[in-house]
């Protein structure tokens, strides 16, 4: 005997409250716990923030996942503005709890269901597919703010290379010119803002290649690997760094031409199918739509009497009285 009814009306009201939950856990554990560092003064705050509790790190490893999608996501947090020592907890322990709060909502709603009808399979099925929603919508949430931040990240490169350039040219060391370009550029390009005064920050404690390894392997860009490589090489052979840059500058603007004029080409291709399938079918139909229809009239009244394709009346002879031999 199932230990309750499931009614329409008590189902409306289970769904709602359901549907209030999961609002809310995306609301107060995702968007509040994973702020992500928009400017310079975000990194202090970041740096200044506590331990997470002992529940949010056992939530976090409630469901284990491998080494590389752990690295991975590590790599794509930093890349999505994520720098808190304790993201990745705060994204796998969020992520957890919509998870295991989905299996356990819709495996109690499945059993407290009536054995009788098919709605405890179809519960079943709803959760099974739910939650492997809520599984995978966040990491390709993650993935596509991580791309759309590095995408911004190298579209601004440019620019602030350019006021490195002038600074280094005014006499300025690299690590002052890192800290004036970071300023300076932060209203109109925060992300590489951040970014720079990250590399800053790290040229302090360590050295300026290791900074610039390091922010390398955070974006994992080509234009990145080669600016860190260039700088670093600059340093190491003692070259001036202003020129190297500028020249990599100009390099990059015009890696961007190229591309959009790529994009350009490919473009012309790409409308060529909605063409076809789209602007065709009706080209065809005003073209022969009238002709097929004054053809079809044509035949209708040319068969009728007096028609220009009436059929003659087939003549037969008379039939002859001489008696058979």
């Amino acid at each position: 005997m199932p230990l309750i009814t499931l009614t329409p009306t008590t189902l409306t009201v289970i769904a709602y409250f359901t549907t209030t939950l999961v609002v809310y856990l995306f609301g107060m554990s995702i968007v509040r716990s994973r702020q992500r560092v928009r400017n310079v003064s975000d990194l202090d705050k970041k740096a200044r923030a506590g331990r997470p509790g002992r529940w949010r790190v056992n939530l976090a490893g409630a469901i284990p996942i491998p080494d590389t999608e752990y690295d991975s996501l590590s790599q794509d947090l930093k890349r999505a503005g994520f720098y808190g020592s304790n993201a990745i907890i705060e994204f796998l322990s969020t992520r957890n709890i919509l998870v295991l709060g989905t299996l356990f909502i819709g495996g109690a709603l499945a059993v407290v269901a009536d054995p009788s009808t098919p709605l405890p399979k179809t519960l079943l099925i709803v959760t099974i597919v739910i939650t492997g929603f809520a599984y995978i919508i966040p990491r390709a949430l993650l993935k596509a703010q991580a791309n759309r931040r590095l995408h911004r990240i190298l579209k601004g490169l440019p620019d602030a290379l350019d006021i490195i350039r002038m600074c280094l040219s005014g006499g300025l060391s690299l690590r002052d010119s890192l800290q004036r370009v970071s300023s300076e550029i932060e209203a109109f390009h925060p992300d590489i803002s951040v970014e720079l005064e990250v590399v800053r920050r790290h040229a302090e404690a360590d050295t300026m290649a290791k900074a610039l390894k390091e922010f390398s392997k955070r974006m994992n860009a080509p234009d990145v690997n080669a600016l860190a490589n260039l700088v670093t090489q600059s340093e190491r052979t003692g070259t001036h760094i202003a020129a190297a840059v500028t020249d990599f500058a100009d390099g990059i603007r015009r890696q961007f031409r190229q591309r959009a004029e790529e994009r350009a080409n490919k473009t012309s291709v790409k409308l060529l199918f909605p063409v076809i399938l789209c602007l065709a079918p009706p080209v065809f139909i005003l073209l022969l739509g009238p002709p097929v229809l004054q053809l079809r009239s044509f035949f209708r009244d040319a068969h009728k009497p007096g028609g220009v394709l009436e059929s003659p009346i087939s003549f037969r002879p008379p039939p002859s009285n001489t008696p058979a031999p």
